[in-house]
């Protein structure tokens, strides 16, 4: 482990510690915000929820991951270098990112990069989910993928439990 990484994955339990963020289970029909995590390979997978969510009528705002800066025409992007080695975000629109409060936050990146890590625990999202295998567990709801390690199977998933996620009292 690098020794960027490891400085901030100590800052990300110092502030996860501090982080009061107030959970809020959601049905995808209560959802009207949605922000979703995910990586620039993945960008088919991440056409088709997008698609999804907007058909139900949900705001959708994403972040791409990308190791080079300027692979993803016309999305937001992110990098290793927008993160300083002391844990300071210096693109405004990762922090703009981090600081909305989603109705909940879709991770498809299936990524452990300390990046990805990052926005896990600090998005002030209502309500978080993603993959059961990511380290450390940032999620509200964590969806086994053990048998498909796919973000297209991830992505079906996560729309099929908030789906189903206080159903008795959606009426």
């Amino acid at each position: 482990m690098s020794f960027k990484n490891q400085i901030i994955g100590w800052l990300l339990k110092r502030e996860q510690r501090k982080l009061n963020r107030p959970v809020r289970v959601v049905n995808l029909g209560q959802v009207k915000t949605a922000g979703i995590l995910w990586k620039a390979d993945d960008r088919e997978v991440f056409d088709l929820l997008t698609s999804q969510l907007k058909k139900l009528g949900i705001h959708v705002n994403s972040l791409c991951f990308s190791s080079q800066r300027g692979s993803v025409r016309g999305e937001a992007l992110f990098s290793p270098n927008d993160i300083s080695i002391l844990g300071k975000i210096k693109n405004e629109e990762i922090s703009k990112f981090i600081a909305h409060k989603f109705d909940v936050l879709i991770d498809i990146s299936l990524s452990s990069g300390i990046e990805i890590q990052y926005l896990r625990c600090l998005s002030h999202a209502r309500f978080k989910t993603g993959w059961s295998e990511a380290k450390p567990d940032y999620f509200d709801l964590s969806i086994d993928v053990s048998r498909r390690k796919e973000p297209s199977y991830l992505a079906e998933q996560i729309i099929h439990y908030l789906g189903e996620l206080n159903k008795q009292a959606v009426v």
